[in-house]
């Protein structure tokens, strides 16, 4: 069965199964665990579902659920798990809401940090280490991402000046960095602003996906982290920009 054949037919079935495992797909079209991947990836791309650790869930299910999930998908483990290279002793760092960010307080070494955060995930998951100092800011809970987004929170990230910001991204282009919507394209930019180096994690789903708001050009991030190899000309769209290309590549059994 092509792909396009058997997409249209997932289509259909997430309709009706809010959830479905790896296996499932795998045992019902008769396809290996990768070509799966690749179908989840190409759904997910079109909005239709959220990818979860061994599985889907369709968007709309419970947010909370998904947000929790998200993180563990092992794309975004090995990007976050890469990006805490950059957080150094006592430094004043920004996490923002971004599932991939999100999963690097679970690789945090035990150090003095200072950690400002728009994200109750985040806050959730570092309430219990004494050595971090947490700030966090007001605004708009956007119940999807878990985090707050708007004027009130940009203004509260400006009133900081931190070291470092580590930055999830809906999509990124040859034109730069994108956000889904005004709001949480405002807290970005306002992040950039307050911090002395931009890290954006994205995996290689969010490459070539553009959407109506735009957050920075490529020019204005330090380091890109991502989970595979680029294209050659995107390799060449950031050498131009100046940007530092690290890849999270699977770890060897």
């Amino acid at each position: 069965m092509a792909q396009q054949e058997r997409l249209q037919q997932m289509r259909e079935w997430i309709k009706t199964t809010p959830e479905i495992s790896l296996d499932q797909v795998m045992e019902e079209y008769r396809i290996s665990r990768d070509t799966a991947r690749r179908d989840l990836i190409a759904l997910e791309q079109e909005g239709k579902i959220i990818r979860v650790k061994n599985g889907l869930i369709r968007v709309g299910t419970n947010t909370t659920v998904q947000y929790d999930r998200r993180t563990e998908q092992p794309e975004k483990n090995r990007i976050a798990k890469r990006a805490v290279r950059y957080v150094e002793r006592n430094q004043t760092i920004i996490l923002d809401a971004a599932t991939t960010v999100a999963r690097m307080t679970v690789h945090l070494p035990v150090q003095p940090l200072h950690i400002v955060t728009n994200s109750l995930a985040i806050v959730e998951q570092v309430e219990a280490r004494p050595e971090i100092d947490l700030y966090v800011t007001g605004g708009k809970f956007d119940r999807h991402a878990r985090s707050l987004v708007g004027i009130k929170t940009a203004d509260d990230i400006l009133n900081y000046q931190v070291d470092r910001v580590f930055l999830g991204a809906c999509g990124l282009t040859e034109q730069g960095v994108f956000a889904e919507n005004l709001e949480e394209a405002i807290v970005k930019k306002a992040m950039i602003r307050s911090a002395g180096e931009v890290i954006v994690l994205a995996d290689r789903t969010k490459f070539e996906k553009r959407f109506l708001h735009k957050v920075c050009d490529l020019d204005q991030i330090d380091v890109l982290i991502t989970d595979e190899q680029p294209t050659d000309r995107w390799q060449d769209w950031l050498s131009q920009a100046a940007v530092l290309l690290e890849i999270a590549e699977e770890e060897q059994a």
